[in-house]
């Protein structure tokens, strides 16, 4: 039952996927994943709150899962309560170090709170885990950028777009930063 949900979910077909996961918790109350996933269906809709409750009852009944610290993360960014999100970042990447989704998500975070060189090295940890990792390029780039280094800000955007030729945010940032260099006419074809 779990799988078939799981494929729903997967496809986007949230409401078979949800009520999939409410027969797995009627036969399992305690069923860990499927509350789990439960939370990321209300988050997708929009229902933090739910989605904080859900997976708070997941990670009560299994707290060293990675992914579950690193969504509630992006729920309590939802909710616009950094230090939450901040916090369970933190104790993704302490489960799991090399957890590059959970670095950049910490970046992304500690860029709101305007910690730009904490950003930058979670960032720098996310694509050395993660080599491919095209968004984590360019928020890295975004906040060089915001510190002013505009030449390794363009790198990086270039990295991103070297993994993702048709990244429409990373071909705005580098059309924006080489703008900034005065490089305009290959601005404008960014």
């Amino acid at each position: 039952m779990l799988s078939e949900a799981l494929r729903h979910h997967q496809a986007g077909r949230l409401t078979e996927a949800e009520a999939l996961y409410r027969q797995v918790l009627r036969a399992h109350p305690d069923h860990h994943e499927a509350l789990y996933r439960l939370g990321l269906i209300a988050h997708q809709a929009g229902r933090h709150d739910d989605a904080v409750e859900y997976i708070g009852l997941a990670l009560g009944l299994n707290p060293g899962v990675a992914e579950y610290h690193n969504n509630m993360g992006t729920v309590y960014k939802a909710l616009g309560k950094l230090e939450e999100a901040v916090a369970h970042y933190r104790q993704a990447l302490a489960i799991r170090p090399a957890y590059a989704m959970a670095h950049n998500n910490l970046g992304l975070t500690l860029g709101e709170q305007g910690k730009l060189e904490e950003a930058v090295a979670h960032y720098r940890q996310a694509v050395e885990f993660q080599p491919d990792y095209a968004e984590a390029y360019n928020n890295l780039g975004s906040a060089l950028k915001a510190q002013g280094k505009l030449e390794e800000a363009v790198s990086r955007y270039r990295q991103a777009l070297a993994i993702r030729p048709a990244y429409a945010m990373a071909h705005s940032n580098l059309g924006v930063a080489l703008s900034e260099q005065g490089k305009l006419d290959e601005a404008v074809v960014h």
